[in-house]
């Protein structure tokens, strides 16, 4: 049956019209197409070897296909390559027969081949883990604020407001220093990316309108981001400045709630981290709690994604009860293992593990190993649904080898449980 297609990468501008006539028909009503062909064209870092495509040898006509979408990552000031596999569409004639499969070989070749330290999806739930990815970096929440809950006159405000422009981009970039600095994990905009969303992203329906808000008294400045379209009938706010503080926020509050109304839309819908300043003060205000989704990730080679964060593991343990820890930590895999060789506090060697030479040894499954150690949750939250994580040899041979203190005390050290939280770059 494979023998009936053609697994390939785009090799023309042609190739840009048949995706987008692929995932017009996929995905229609949406026009996923247009986001397709804009992106080919369009979004910086994207070239035509970013497009896996599989074509029906018969007809020629493309059938499935998706987008490895580059982005850049930061984890606690360390950058990060990121793969997203994005834009995943298969016409239905042509499902069940394996296609992703063999598209998704070609894309693991792709991130081992170029190096990337992280493959990121925000697929559909229930898919996507047979091909290693699993949920790690919270996403798409729902922080829903009624209309009626907001207070205030526009008319009253000593706040400017006004369309943002690429004028601003340096403004832009500066909040998004402060936005990294808050958050464990974060993606890091270029100016290229600004100027695609003051751009080209506008023509599809991931576009925003960028506000920037002016205390006429004050002279400082926020920003906010508001999407165009999004799923739901809430007018989605998916950005506001970390720096924001209570009285700006009320202020947004009630510019959002007219705009809502001049849009038909019943409800504020603040897709934002729970923690975030603006997210706190909409759950304040009597918000149902929200339960978000999560990017799915596989991390490509968890032995060199550890060498790449080794900053990070070393800044943590130095701010930890283990300052000058010399030792080694193991990392079980039950079939494979990594050691983290540690030396007065400085991670000197990550390597496979080998014979009985580790004073500390944390055990997992391989599917878990993404949720530890990118922080979406800590060792001890993750064995309440899955045992089969625990310190040392518990529950193996307890009377050999009891729970260690000081392997869990090292866990939660450097693999703490984080905030995090990415924005879209497009």
């Amino acid at each position: 049956m494979h023998t009936d297609y053609k697994i390939r990468r785009a090799e023309s501008k042609e190739d840009a019209k048949r995706l987008h006539d692929l995932f017009q028909e996929v995905f229609h009503p949406e026009e996923v197409g247009v986001l397709a062909e804009t992106m080919f064209h369009h979004l910086p870092g994207m070239t035509k070897k970013n497009w896996f495509i599989a074509e029906e040898k018969a007809s020629g006509r493309v059938v499935s296909a998706f987008a490895l979408i580059p982005w850049a990552w930061e984890m606690e000031g360390v950058s990060l390559k990121v793969a997203e596999m994005g834009i995943v569409g298969t016409l239905e004639a042509h499902r069940g027969k394996g296609l992703m499969r063999l598209l998704n070989r070609e894309f693991n070749n792709a991130l081992a081949e170029e190096g990337y330290d992280l493959a990121v999806i925000q697929g559909i739930p229930g898919f996507y883990h047979r091909f290693g990815f699993h949920y790690a970096v919270a996403m798409e929440n729902h922080i829903n604020l009624h209309l009626s809950a907001i207070e205030g006159h526009i008319e009253d405000s000593r706040f400017e407001f006004r369309r943002a422009g690429a004028e601003d981009i340096p403004f832009m970039m500066q909040e998004d220093e402060a936005y990294r600095g808050a958050f464990s994990i974060s993606v890091k905009r270029s100016e290229a990316n600004w100027r695609y969303l003051f751009s080209e992203s506008l023509k599809t329906e991931y576009g925003s309108e960028f506000w920037v808000m002016t205390d006429r008294e004050r002279g400082t400045s926020h920003y906010f981001r508001i999407a165009l379209n999004g799923f739901g009938k809430g007018l989605i706010v998916s950005e506001v400045s970390e720096g924001i503080d209570e009285n700006a926020a009320r202020e947004l509050l009630v510019f959002c709630r007219e705009k809502a109304q001049e849009r038909g839309k019943p409800y504020l819908r603040f897709n934002l981290h729970q923690a975030s300043p603006m997210g706190t003060i909409a759950r304040s205000m009597g918000t149902p709690e929200a339960q978000p989704y999560a990017w799915q990730i596989k991390v490509t080679d968890k032995l060199a994604f550890l060498k790449r964060i080794t900053p990070v593991l070393e800044n943590r343990l130095a701010e930890s009860r283990f300052p000058h820890y010399t030792g080694t930590l193991r990392l079980n895999f039950f079939d494979s293992g990594i050691d983290l060789a540690w030396q007065d506090g400085k991670l000197q060697d990550v390597r496979p593990a080998e014979g009985d030479d580790c004073d500390a040894m944390i055990s997992m499954t391989d599917d878990l190993f993404a949720m530890l150690c990118l922080g979406h949750r800590s060792w001890q939250e993750i064995r309440h649904i899955r045992p089969d994580i625990f310190p040392d040899l518990l529950y193996v041979v307890p009377d050999v080898c009891p729970a260690s203190g000081k392997t869990a005390r090292l866990t939660d050290a450097l693999f703490p449980k984080r905030k995090s939280w990415v924005y879209c770059q497009y």
